[in-house]
């Protein structure tokens, strides 16, 4: 938060320094998660070594990857239907009740609260509803981070950090030289360019407000010791202070870097970024991997799912045998009816599973067995092998998941053979089932990943051709822009930084190519092709605020009576004629023409001489129209 803040008021979030500090906010934000999460295992379970962790890591992922398919195909589609009723209040209600859900989920798990809260968060900000929400939860969001900094302070012992100072320093020092070190080293890694790379190192001084937690944690086990909670805090606030300055000169300060760097480094920050490209367009292009890789990800998944399901069975078993006992309808009848109920929701996902499994046996055994004398009867040989070796793997998998209580084996592997039969004759069906809700996952994922994700155009919007070297950009004008009510031509953005307007989204309803004479107002959404150096001063120039001028609130807007003279110019002529709207700015809401009364009248209504006009707008407008009326040797 303090990061995006600062790059926010120096106007760098659209830059590619700013974009790749954000970047490696979100995955530190990921790892956090992940590391409270492990380390809340610990401190409620304890410590079991490697092999402890690597089965929490296990439990985590299916966690995470059960909670998310399902985030994906319920909350879009939710949000979307309670968006037509067109009240916010209800949206904001459902929101807030699902993040606390998933929250007390992550809770009753045995993992950090924040981690289904972030799983919420990344699902409904890939969908359109993001801005919408984002704008409600502001102040929801501004009040707790209040309250959760007077909590980190409340938990501070002064005396505590004026013992500890010299630590303070210590950390504080490291973190302003190693971690913009190590985060640039990061991202050259990754193939970025090493001015932007040192340029977003510089702007990732400050310590999250993940340390906080983590401390207290580790200090609320007696694992460390109470001084190390101040120091995290101290640490946190001396980096966050430093934040603006070091960021302000990051820009100066990398390219003073990038000149005093040797020839040999220059020359191989340069090629290597294109030996990774060269690296990842071999392994798309290799033949191997595009059959496999889907199916890879795809049996990964699906065994997360899985295990996901099976492991929170046991806490919904253990409810369920306290409130109807063991022996419900017959003797072991919970437990039988529990585990049929179970494997019958896993069983289209094992299903598809078995099929990837025997897709890929297949496909490595005919890679393997290519060009031998005997292909065809080693082929058939080592596609058994495999699929024997997966076999034992899943029937090992699915015992070190289930209890070892002798009658819950005996009934699982009653239910197994049950469920085997059931799904040898529904096969079909459950294939149909388990594809089309795979069908609808991958829409959203797609959805989710493209560039116009949070707009109305979610999935509709091509990318553009890398060999044109341009790139589509989403802006949404602020609540106070300064460019509300101007049209799209007024604000010429083509002409000015060879960008081109080709979508607005506003409230959910997009329109493609706008005109030039489209006017935009505040929150709109807009769609921005064009290079992407361009881009970043069209983001900064839309993103302007201040008040529009010219622009009339709705509290200067009055109703009043005007009366048409005898001998006006305006007697006889309709409204259409007349154009009083384009002349004045006034609405005519009625004529009281005795003894009848015209409400909304139409461009084709004329008007009389004695006519009381019940007319709208500002005090202004409505004089304008007064002198209007008047005829032209009458003064006003």
């Amino acid at each position: 938060a303090i990061i995006s803040k600062v790059l926010d008021e120096l106007n760098q979030t659209h830059e590619r320094a700013g974009q790749l500090a954000l970047g490696v906010t979100v995955l530190e934000d990921v790892v956090a998660v992940v590391m409270l999460t492990l380390l809340t295992s610990v401190v409620q379970y304890g410590g079991g070594g490697a092999s402890s962790v690597l089965s929490t890591l296990g439990a985590l992922g299916a966690f995470v990857v059960f909670i998310a398919l399902l985030s994906l195909l319920i909350v879009p589609r939710l949000l979307s239907r309670l968006s037509r009723s067109g009240q916010p209040e209800i949206l904001v209600l459902v929101v807030a009740g699902l993040l606390l859900s998933l929250a007390w989920l992550a809770a009753a798990a045995g993992y950090s609260m924040a981690l289904g809260a972030f799983v919420l968060g990344a699902i409904v900000g890939s969908t359109r509803f993001k801005a919408a929400i984002e704008r409600t939860f502001s102040g929801l969001r501004d009040m707790f981070g209040a309250v959760f900094f007077v909590a980190v302070g409340m938990m501070v012992d002064f005396r505590d950090l004026g013992e500890a100072w010299p630590m303070v320093l210590l950390v504080t020092g490291l973190a302003l030289l190693l971690r913009p070190l190590a985060c640039a080293a990061g991202l050259l890694a990754a193939g970025n360019p090493g001015q932007a790379s040192f340029q977003a190192g510089l702007a990732l001084v400050p310590l999250g407000e993940f340390s906080f937690i983590i401390a207290q944690l580790g200090v609320g086990s007696g694992e460390l010791p109470a001084s190390f909670y101040p120091v995290a805090v101290g640490a946190s606030l001396l980096t966050s202070l430093a934040a603006p300055i070091v960021t302000r000169r990051a820009g100066s300060w990398s390219e003073a870097l990038t000149r005093m760097e040797p020839k040999f480094l220059r020359d191989w920050t340069e090629l290597y970024p294109r030996l990774l490209n060269r690296l990842r367009t071999g392994s798309a292009s290799s033949i191997l991997w595009r059959l496999t890789g889907r199916r890879i990800i795809q049996a990964g998944v699906q065994t997360l799912f899985v295990s996901a399901l099976i492991l929170f069975a046991r806490p919904l078993y253990g409810s369920a045998e306290e409130l109807l006992g063991r022996d419900w309808l017959f003797a072991n009848g919970l437990m039988v009816m529990f585990c049929c109920a179970i494997g019958l929701l896993a069983l289209a996902p094992v299903i598809a599973l078995w099929r990837n499994v025997s897709a890929l046996a297949m496909i490595f055994a005919e890679s393997a067995t290519s060009g031998s004398h005997r292909q065809r009867h080693s082929r058939v040989l080592l596609e058994f092998a495999l699929r024997a070796v997966a076999l034992t793997a899943f029937v090992v998998w699915l015992l070190a998941l289930l209890p070892g209580d002798r009658t819950f084996l005996g009934v699982a592997a009653g239910s197994v053979v049950l469920l085997a039969v059931v799904g040898v004759v529904f096969r079909r069906r459950f294939i149909r089932l388990h594809s089309r809700l795979e069908i609808e996952l991958l829409e959203e994922l797609k959805r989710a990943s493209h560039v116009a994700a949070a707009s109305a155009w979610s999935g509709r919007v091509a990318d553009p051709h890398r060999d044109w070297n341009v790139e589509i950009e989403e802006v949404t004008l602020p609540g106070d822009t300064a460019h509300a009510g101007k049209t799209i031509g007024q604000l010429a953005v083509r002409g000015r930084h060879g960008c081109s307007i080709i979508g607005v989204d506003r409230s959910g309803h997009g329109v493609q190519n706008p005109r030039a004479d489209f006017a935009l107002f505040p929150y709109d959404k807009l769609l921005l092709l064009g290079r992407k150096a361009d881009l970043e001063q069209a983001v900064r120039f839309l993103g302007t605020t201040g008040a529009p001028a010219g622009g009339e609130s709705f509290d200067e807007i009055t109703l009043l009576t005007l009366a048409v003279p005898a001998d006006s110019p305006a007697a006889g002529r309709s409204l259409l004629e007349l154009d009083l709207i384009g002349r004045t700015g006034v609405q005519v809401a009625g004529i009281h023409r005795r003894p009848k009364r015209i409400i909304a009248p139409t461009g084709s209504d004329c008007l009389e001489a004695g006519d009381e006009l019940l007319v709208l707008g500002t005090q202004e407008q409505v004089h304008r129209l007064h002198e209007v009326l008047q005829p032209a040797d009458r003064p006003a």
